[in-house]
This record gives C-alpha cells, sequence and structure tokens, in this order.
C-alpha cells in the first residue's frame, strides 16, 4: 500500500482525521510509544477502553501491512504479556498473527489492574 492509500483507507474506515492524517507514520509511532508506556508501568491510571484503543492502533498497523516495521517493538510488547490464551479484544475474527489481543501487561497495577480484571479475567470463567 503507499502512503496516499494507506490515509484513503484509515479515512475511508472512519478514524479520526488526526490518524489518517499521519498516515502509517503516526501509527508505527503511537505503537511504540504505547508499548513504551507499558514497559515504563505509566499505564495504572488508564481504563480498558484506552488499552484497546491502542490495540486498535496496532490491529490497524496490521491491516495496512506494516507489520515488520514493528517487529522488534511486538516482541517487547509480546514478552510483556501474561494470560495469553485470553482473547478479549476482536474476539469476533481469526487470524494467524494478532498476538495483542490476547492477555494483558504482567505489569498492570492500579485502576488499569482492576479493569483488567473486570473486562479481560473474568471471560476466562
Amino acid at each position: 500500500m503507499t502512503e496516499e492509500q494507506v490515509k484513503e483507507y484509515l479515512r475511508k474506515r472512519g478514524c479520526a482525521e488526526h490518524v489518517w492524517q499521519h498516515g502509517s507514520a503516526g501509527l508505527t509511532r503511537r505503537w511504540r510509544e504505547f508499548v513504551k508506556e507499558i514497559e515504563n508501568g505509566r499505564y495504572s491510571n488508564c481504563c480498558i477502553e484506552d488499552y484497546w484503543n491502542d490495540l486498535d492502533s496496532r490491529e490497524l498497523i496490521h491491516d495496512i501491512g506494516f507489520d515488520a516495521d514493528v517487529r522488534e517493538v511486538d516482541e517487547r510488547f509480546a514478552a510483556m504479556l501474561m494470560a495469553t490464551d485470553i482473547k478479549h479484544w476482536h474476539t469476533d475474527r481469526k487470524s494467524d498473527y494478532d498476538f495483542w489481543n490476547y492477555g494483558y501487561p504482567k505489569n498492570a497495577s492500579g485502576f488499569f489492574l482492576e479493569e483488567v480484571t473486570r473486562y479481560v479475567l473474568r471471560s476466562k470463567d
């Protein structure tokens, strides 16, 4: 996909203007920032919807075919996950490569951990 096609795809998907205007570079930058926030434990006051919104950014990276651009970041994020047998986001579709939709960060704490317990771990029961 060319960058122009990426932006058009994102626009047609209904992404916010700031998302489609920044295209693939904006998505990959946001994914890197998100993973760094998780690694540094700066997600403790976030709600599960914020987390899922960031997972949607990764989903869009996959949809536009830019997985290779974030492979190293993906590896770091995957290493942070636990309970990876629980698919809690985009459960309606099957994919060979969507590890980000499973589990939750090992260092989850505070309000975010409460949200994980309520919305992710309850799905295991």
